[in-house]
């Protein structure tokens, strides 16, 4: 894991590498959790977004200049990245943000872009307050009241678990996530037994698996972050909890990371994969490659990418580059044909886009409906679907 110090040292390498002559190149900011409990999903948005500014000046900027985009670290802190956004609006003087990828900070900069005219455009919040957040607040990503939902209906109809415990991570994503789940879980006999809720960063494994022994529910509804589902999953494996385990949409190669304590896990999924035999994916894959020594692309940094040149277009056909000539013509998006698929905006800023659901099988992700028909192929190599 890089230092802070390396990590800062990175970001002002890439603004002195963007940046130069004002006059000479257009630019926005981006805030991201390259640093703190965040990092694995801030380095890759990075990334997508550094590919992204390339090919776009590859390709004669925007309006005729340079893009140039200031990416700076929230620390996955709200009050440092309210106060990187206040530097990137007042300083700065950006038109356009992109970030933030952690709902509880994105809440706090939306209120501080919708006052200042600027706009925020989230590659990864997902929490639903962020509907109602303004005018000049956006995401290509879908909001937590779609898969909450989707979740809830999956459990209680396909998957039958007439009794669930809800394990969520008590910030506004965990939050957003667990009341859109409890709303839509209801019917005859279906009960949530407990809702157990747990700080960011530091789960008491030993608590939450103790509790869902005891309770012994049909399923268990796991909404966390990368690092803390995966010791939770852990833990509920060593002790041989055999509830049906439920968890959230996250980039594939994040969630197969757990090993063998993700099998048999049911996971909503985006349609975007990295294997997928989609020209446009495929493409991405390459230069991504080519740009990050072989690395393949994971599904934040396609979400980067594409908010990236989502970005970069609405600013070439506003009718100027300050905040609300940006707002104007990014509200009017629609057919966008991105890495993650055909995005439309709709008119709060929101993408509709359902996830599907699999479960992981011998490291790959099968689909939910092909396994219970006793249709699933065999698993690929490398662990893709």
């Amino acid at each position: 894991m890089r230092s802070r110090f390396d990590v800062a040292l990175a970001v002002s390498l890439l603004t002195l590498l963007t940046a130069g002559c004002g006059a000479s190149e257009i630019r926005v900011g981006a805030i991201l959790p390259l640093s703190g409990p965040g990092e694995i999903y801030g380095q890759m948005a990075r990334k997508g977004i550094e590919l992204a500014v390339d090919e776009v000046n590859a390709q004669g900027g925007v309006r005729g200049k340079n893009l140039a985009v200031l990416i700076r670290d929230s620390r996955s802190l709200s009050s440092a990245g309210l106060e990187q956004a206040m530097d990137l609006i007042d300083d700065e003087e950006v038109p356009a943000i992109i970030g933030e990828l952690l709902s509880e900070i994105t809440l706090e900069v939306a209120a501080l872009a919708e006052r200042k005219q600027v706009v925020l455009l989230s590659p990864a919040s997902s929490v639903p307050k962020l509907t109602q957040a303004g005018l000049y607040v956006f995401r290509n990503y879908p909001s937590d009241a779609l898969e909450g939902a989707q979740v809830a209906q999956f459990a209680s109809e396909k998957a039958r678990l007439l009794d669930m415990v809800v394990v969520a991570v008590s910030n506004a994503y965990g939050q957003g996530l667990k009341e859109a789940f409890l709303r839509y879980y209801t019917g005859a006999n279906r009960e949530v037994h407990k809702v157990i809720n747990f700080h960011d960063g530091a789960p008491d494994v030993a608590s939450i698996a103790s509790q869902i022994e005891e309770l012994r529910p049909d399923g268990v509804y796991l909404i966390a972050y990368a690092l803390d589902r995966r010791v939770i999953l852990e833990e509920l494996r060593r002790r041989g909890i055999t509830a049906r385990l439920i968890g959230t949409r996250d980039s594939r190669d994040i969630i197969l990371a757990a090993g063998e304590a993700a099998e048999g896990m049911i996971v909503p999924l985006d349609d975007y994969d990295p294997a997928s035999a989609d020209p446009v994916v495929q493409e991405f894959v390459k230069v991504y490659g080519a740009k990050f020594g072989g690395e393949t692309p994971g599904l934040w940094a396609a979400q980067a990418y594409d908010a990236t040149r989502m970005l970069a277009r609405a600013i070439q056909e506003a009718e100027g580059t300050y905040g609300q000539a940006v707002q104007i013509r990014l509200s009017a998006l629609e057919g966008y044909r991105g890495v993650t698929g055909l995005i439309d905006l709709d008119a709060n800023g929101d993408v509709a886009r359902r996830p599907t659901i699999y479960v992981v099988q011998n490291g790959a992700f099968v689909l939910y409906d092909q396994l219970e028909s006793g249709q699933a192929p065999a698993p690929a190599p490398g662990g893709q679907s």
